[in-house]
């Protein structure tokens, strides 16, 4: 029922792609894997991949923006439902179960997070940031590594080519510009990871300028308890706010 897609230029990020993807307690799902790097080897991933029926990796030139390489995903994508998942991020294992029920319980085409956790592991501080709505209907903006659309979009909704930053959010702005059925999740079962090294994340701005823009919620040292409830189809809907 929906097909996953992860780009990536870091060998490093395997275990977590992989990891997210078992974690989802969601039976009808494919993981399309996208290497974007020229010095990855191909054929470590497909020897993992070999482990699963429904995992498929492939290998674009990295003169491929990520536009490029998600386009390219889409294409590969068996189900009509499509999530794009970021390489370095936290999904629980609630994370398909409450997006799904939003598809299954209204008419939303494109479904995402507009508020969610974000972690400083260095600092081992928990904050929310907030860019659009929660549990809602409308035009909200969306954290581009929550975005679960319908694949029916595609090709005239397709993510931007050009290089730079700001893919999601543009591939966003497109959609509201058609009208496209926008529907919030919860803040919950999503952290977005900041390590110590912000030059890391393709999202170029500082720790500093982030947590200044966040609620802080406070240090913890593990934050999975926190950010996780049984949300969506066949779990509980308590603590959905």
């Amino acid at each position: 029922m929906v097909s996953l897609i992860a780009c990536t230029i870091r060998e490093k990020m395997m275990n977590n792609i992989f990891e997210n993807f078992d974690r989802q307690l969601w039976a009808d799902k494919e993981l399309i894997i996208i290497l974007n790097n020229d010095n990855m080897d191909i054929n470590k991933w497909k020897e993992r991949a070999q482990e699963y029926s429904n995992v498929s990796v492939y290998q674009l030139p990295e003169e491929k923006t990520l536009g490029e390489c998600l386009n390219f995903g889409i294409e590969k994508a068996n189900y009509d439902l499509v999530a794009k998942i970021d390489d370095d991020d936290y999904y629980s294992p609630y994370y398909l179960p409450e997006a799904m029920e939003i598809f299954e319980k209204t008419d939303a085409q494109l479904v995402g997070k507009g508020k969610s956790f974000m972690y400083f592991e260095e600092k081992k501080l928990l904050t929310i940031r907030q860019i659009g709505s929660e549990n809602k209907p409308g035009k909200s903006s969306l954290k581009g590594g929550t975005l679960i659309f319908k694949k029916e979009l595609y090709p005239e909704l397709k993510f931007p080519s050009r290089k730079g930053s700001g893919t999601d959010s543009k591939f966003v702005k497109r959609c509201k510009e058609k009208n496209v059925r926008i529907h919030t999740t919860s803040r919950y079962n999503y952290v977005y990871l900041r390590r110590s090294d912000s030059n890391s994340h393709t999202f170029a701005r500082s720790n500093k300028a982030l947590i200044k823009k966040s609620k802080v919620i406070g240090k913890v040292k593990n934050y999975i308890p926190k950010i996780t409830r049984p949300i969506g189809i066949g779990f509980s809907k308590e603590n959905k706010e």
